[in-house]
């Protein structure tokens, strides 16, 4: 079932929590190059969309958290990508690319310890290339602490509504 939190006075929607099964399913995708779990996935984001009511005055664009070079190398793939264009199939909505990382970066949040760890790590991870007059969703795979999420907020200008595939509550 759907959740949402405040944080920053930003709404946060979560489709779902990592744990058993999801969290398998995740790290199928993630790691094992499930590649097809990306349409059930952006089916879970989209039903939170609709759950929610979500509403824009002007249709959003999809944004989603970019892969560092590492992680694109290992990977092959951005899972968080192939989410978008799965979420774009079904709403229509186009897919922003204007969030990227910046080249210095290739940190991995999965290596910090902590919030604090996270947080700090991630500062200044993020260049947003976009527009402020436009709406966005926001997409991202795993909500730990959400230092990533945050920072993509604080680089984003335009309205932002993020909507993350699980919350992991046992880091929470």
């Amino acid at each position: 079932m759907p959740s949402n939190s405040i944080k920053r006075n930003i709404n946060i929607y979560f489709s779902s929590v990592y744990e058993d099964p999801m969290s398998n399913l995740i790290k199928e995708f993630k790691f094992k190059s499930n590649i097809n779990f990306a349409k059930i996935f952006a089916k879970l984001i989209y039903n939170t969309y609709k759950y929610y009511n979500i509403e824009f005055e002007n249709a959003p664009e999809i944004l989603y958290i970019p892969s560092t070079i590492d992680h694109l190398k290992n990977r092959g793939y951005n899972p968080v990508k192939l989410i978008a264009k799965e979420l774009h199939k079904i709403t229509g909505f186009e897919i922003s690319n204007d969030l990227k990382i910046n080249k210095k970066y290739s940190k991995s949040q999965i290596d910090a310890k902590n919030y604090f760890e996270r947080k700090t790590q991630i500062k200044g991870k993020f260049k947003f290339v976009g527009s402020n007059k436009k709406n966005y969703i926001l997409i991202d795979d795993v909500y730990t602490t959400g230092a990533t999420v945050e920072e993509a907020i604080n680089e984003i200008r335009g309205n932002v509504i993020p909507i993350i595939l699980c919350k992991n509550v046992k880091n929470r």
